[in-house]
């Protein structure tokens, strides 16, 4: 199990970025948001997902990360330069927190869910739990407790009653404008 964390400082493929971290307590959500504005790449980052290429990380681009309070999952919103959308990837996490800098991490098991704006989803990872758990790298609890997560997600986001994905837009917003207000 790997810790994660929100500013992405080993990230070397970005050359360029501010960071912004808000803490939200709304009716229905409360937590961290985190903002890292892309300035500038060494590369742009693309992956193949479902036969079509989609571009990830590319100058201009956006990530905007959820940690729910009291929850096993963070939720990283991709954007592009015009301000879309790409995608929704769903991090399933033992435990989320904030070190001591402030800065909220996720303790990694290996599951994922991505989502897309037009309401696809897939599994991701499923194959490196079995491994983790196969290889003692996490025990039964830590398994069930991803694959319970992954199940109850699954509902939320089939029912399009998930807290992050309905609110996203209106996060992004706002931490954008303070972040460019330098908060």
């Amino acid at each position: 199990m790997k810790r994660k964390h929100a500013d992405r400082l080993d990230w070397n493929r970005i050359l360029n970025r501010d960071f912004v971290c808000s803490i939200f307590d709304e009716d229905e959500f409360k937590g961290h948001i985190t903002l890292i504005s892309i300035h500038q790449v060494k590369q742009p980052l693309i992956r193949t997902i479902h036969n079509q290429e989609i571009c990830l990380v590319d100058d201009g681009y956006y990530w905007m990360q959820h940690f729910p309070s009291k929850s096993n999952y963070c939720v990283t919103t991709m954007i592009n330069e015009k301000k879309e959308i790409i995608q929704w990837y769903f991090d399933i996490a033992k435990s989320v927190g904030t070190n001591e800098q402030g800065i909220p991490y996720w303790d990694d098991l290996y599951l994922d869910v991505v989502v897309f704006p037009n309401g696809e989803f897939y599994i991701k990872d499923e194959d490196e739990l079995e491994d983790a758990f196969n290889n003692n790298y996490i025990n039964a609890d830590d398994y069930k407790l991803a694959k319970n997560i992954m199940n109850d997600l699954i509902k939320e986001i089939e029912t399009m009653e998930n807290a992050v994905i309905k609110n996203s837009m209106n996060h992004f917003k706002y931490i954008l404008k303070r972040s460019q207000e330098g908060h």
